[in-house]
């Protein structure tokens, strides 16, 4: 009777989420407008870096919680060679104000590179922008294949033009170069980071790399305990916006109400107006083994297998990892993921369909389309089983990474160097991701070894990868036995936490809450939120995203927000 009660307040305590009976009148409503921040400017000196720069040092939330450090300690920032420098200099001012000891090593200078050289490097391995989103399969095969030369000649041998479109202008760079600039961002700056940690015994705190929390840790191996998070404030369109300054306990409060709303689910559905519709169905035990592993700052784990395999970060006490390791959880979704972009751009509107959570078909796509349908068919890739799964195969759903904070945006500058990691940053934005992963194994939280082993035993990829963005998804589930009771954690790409008033209440503290928790930025989609046919635009977003882009930087952009005076 108690647990009874129990979840009837919390369901009640969810009120503001739910959705009962009537889940008609709210499809009625129209997307939100188009919106991109106004307030973007570049920096004249430091002193206009330094107010941004000090809210940074004290964020607590999302990818990159600073404020997590406490005074008197020491924390070790490790950034990309194209750090800018003035950025830098404002970030360990602001921290060492705070009374944290600050280390800042570029990548470069733990490998013992020259800087010159190594942006050399680097930016001719990215000679391509975002136009090219198929250059994420790139990616997939440089970092996720333990010997990439496998992949790259079976793919060669298959299909030479789509070998050509990720590779050919790669392999034009001198050897030397190419050579470095695979040194940056994994496994050989981890090993110097060890190096280095071990010869600085007073760092307690790391931040290094931009995503992958989970497999950074694991990188660093006996200092993993040391990773507190990403570090994303190197260039000022990261740091001079307002998610470095949005208030970390109203951030961690309205994830940890998306959190409570999981365990009571017995039925998740998600759709977008790019063609998504998806949906899986779980037991109670299920439900609650879920939640219990979905916290992750910043990006939330809303697909059950993604929050599962692993020892899962405390919500209390972040980033240290609870004791309990969860059995990865294969959910049977159904349904078929639409959309135009991931993480590296661009590319013509594709659909993924999943039955029993298991990839069947790909349609469309462009380029990216026919990599993925040729990978479909790759060497024992369907065959195999890996560790810790039931049945057979690699291309299963594994990710709904939701991103959390209202203030992140699609950054021009990034997606202008064949990166378009930031939106997805953006409150109420998920991503999509395929292919099996586990992070640990189930007697201590390191990386996992079974998983590492079966992989290079295999010639497999070893984690998931290609990924899918929707930016104005809804994302609702249904309470544990009720027939029509739905609990809307995502509302066309708005994340229904923030509309609550017990959030909206917190956030009065710091001004009005309208504009506290105002969404600085939504997607320019045409045919749905904005002027234009979907179709013309789904045959190539890049045409839309560069016209965007053009206004922006013109200061004409017909959606600023805040409106220009």
């Amino acid at each position: 009777m108690i647990h009874r009660i129990f979840a009837l307040v919390i369901v009640f305590a969810l009120s503001s989420l739910v959705a009962a009976h009537d889940i008609g009148a709210a499809e009625s409503k129209k997307y939100p407008a188009p919106r991109f921040p106004s307030y973007l400017k570049p920096p004249k000196s430091i002193d206009d870096i330094m107010p941004f720069a000090r809210a940074a040092a004290r964020q607590t939330g999302g990818r990159t919680p600073l404020g997590l450090v406490e005074k008197g300690t020491a924390a070790l920032i490790v950034t990309e060679v194209g750090a800018d420098p003035m950025v830098m200099q404002a970030i360990k001012r602001a921290y060492e104000e705070r009374g944290v000891k600050t280390y800042i090593v570029g990548e470069h200078e733990l490998l013992g590179v020259n800087k010159e050289e190594a942006l050399k490097a680097v930016h001719a391995m990215h000679w391509f922008t975002s136009e090219q989103g198929y250059m994420e399969v790139r990616r997939w095969i440089d970092d996720l294949f333990v010997d990439p030369e496998v992949p790259k000649k079976w793919l060669k041998e298959r299909r030479p033009d789509l070998y050509n479109a990720i590779y050919t202008k790669g392999d034009e760079v001198p050897q030397k170069q190419r050579e470095l600039a695979k040194q940056f961002g994994g496994p050989n700056v981890a090993e110097a980071m060890i190096k280095y940690l071990d010869q600085h015994p007073d760092i307690k705190a790391v931040f290094w790399r931009r995503g992958g929390r989970p497999r950074t840790a694991r990188l660093l191996k006996q200092h993993s305990a040391k990773f507190y998070g990403n570090y994303i404030f190197d260039n000022r369109y990261e740091l001079m916006n307002k998610a470095s300054t949005f208030p970390g306990d109203v951030w961690r409060l309205a994830e940890e109400r998306v959190l409570e709303s999981l365990a009571w689910l017995d039925r998740v559905e998600a759709f977008d107006p790019e063609g998504t519709n998806m949906s899986f169905e779980l037991t109670e035990e299920e439900a609650k083994t879920w939640a219990s592993g979905a916290y992750n700052q910043g990006h939330l784990f809303m697909s059950p297998y993604q929050a599962t395999g692993r020892f899962p970060f405390s919500v209390v006490d972040y980033p240290a990892i609870q004791k309990k390791w969860n059995a990865p959880l294969q959910t049977k979704v159904n349904g078929v993921f639409a959309g135009t972009s991931n993480h590296a751009g661009s590319y013509p509107r594709i659909e993924v369909y999943v039955k029993d959570g298991y990839v069947t078909e790909v349609k469309g796509g462009g380029v990216y389309g026919e990599l993925w349908r040729e990978f479909l068919k790759y060497p024992k890739i369907n065959e195999l089983t890996y560790p810790y799964q039931e049945k057979p195969g690699y291309w299963w759903f594994y990710e709904a990474g939701l991103g959390t904070n209202p203030k992140f945006f699609k950054r021009p500058d990034e997606n202008m160097e064949g990166n378009n990691q930031s939106e997805r940053n953006n409150a109420g934005v998920i991503h999509w991701g395929f292919g099996g992963s586990v992070i640990h194994d189930p007697d201590k939280p390191e990386e996992s070894k079974a998983w590492i082993d079966f992989p290079k035993q295999n010639g497999l990829p070893k984690d998931h990868w290609w990924h899918i963005h929707n930016t104005l998804v809804t994302y609702r589930g249904r309470v544990h036995g009720t027939k029509n009771t739905w609990i809307t954690i995502i509302d066309k790409g708005e994340l229904t936490a923030y509309k609550s008033p017990e959030i909206r209440a917190l956030a009065s503290r710091y001004g009005d809450p309208n504009e506290v928790l105002a969404e600085d930025w939504v997607p320019h989609l045409p045919g749905i939120n904005a002027p234009g046919k979907y179709e013309d635009y789904a045959k190539d977003p890049w045409k839309t995203f560069m016209e965007v882009m053009k206004k922006v930087n013109a200061g004409t952009y017909e959606y600023f927000y805040p409106k220009k005076k």
